[in-house]
C-alpha cells in the first residue's frame, strides 16, 4: 500500500548546504528543476531506481548525468545508513522531460531482509526547485530487488508523478 505523508528534516549539515542543495537527513543533497529523495526506516544499503518518461534507468550502476539518464543524476548513494540517495535535474543542466517518471525502492543488501517481523519503510519524497510536491512511503514485508525496469508491476514500485 502505498501512502502519501509529510517528510521530515530533522538532522542539520554541517557544513551548511549550498544554495544548489537542502539537507536531508544531515546530508546535502542537489535540487534543481526535479529531486526525487529516497529514505529508509533501517540501516542497511537501499537504491533508488527511477525510471523517467523515456524509460531511462537511474540508479546507482547508471548515476549520470548523460543521454542514459536524460541528463538526471545520482549525487548521493548511501550505503550503510538509512538513506538519503537522490536523483535531480540541477538548473544548469537540460529540463527533464516531460512525462510520468516511476520511483522504486530496490533493497540491495540488508543484515535481515525485509520481512513480516522486520519490515522496511521507504519515503520517497519528489520536490520542483525547494518545494516538495509529493511523497510516497511503502512497507516492504519481503526482500524485492530490481534495476532492469521501474514501473507499476515492480515489486519494487514506490509511485508515479507527472513532470512538469
Amino acid at each position: 500500500m502505498v501512502k502519501l505523508i509529510g517528510f521530515s528534516l530533522d538532522i542539520p549539515c554541517s557544513p551548511a548546504c549550498t544554495s544548489q542543495q537542502t539537507c536531508v537527513k544531515g546530508v546535502c543533497v542537489g535540487i534543481g528543476y526535479l529531486s526525487i529523495t529516497l529514505t529508509w526506516s533501517r540501516a542497511g544499503d537501499g537504491d533508488i531506481v527511477v525510471a523517467t518518461p523515456n524509460n531511462r534507468i537511474i540508479y546507482y550502476q547508471n548515476k549520470g548525468p548523460s543521454s542514459s539518464t536524460d541528463q538526471g543524476q545520482l549525487d548521493v548513494d548511501d550505503l550503510t545508513g538509512t538513506g538519503p540517495e537522490n536523483v535531480f535535474w540541477t538548473r544548469s543542466s537540460t529540463v527533464p522531460p516531460t512525462g510520468l517518471y516511476n520511483t522504486c525502492f530496490s533493497q540491495y543488501s540488508f543484515n535481515i531482509a525485509a520481512n513480516s517481523t522486520y519490515p522496511i519503510t521507504a519515503t520517497i519524497k519528489i520536490s520542483r526547485g525547494t518545494n516538495t510536491t509529493l511523497t510516497f512511503q511503502k512497507t516492504f514485508t519481503s526482500n524485492n530487488r530490481g534495476y532492469s525496469a521501474c514501473n507499476s508491476n515492480s515489486t519494487t514500485f514506490m509511485g508515479s508523478f507527472t513532470y512538469p
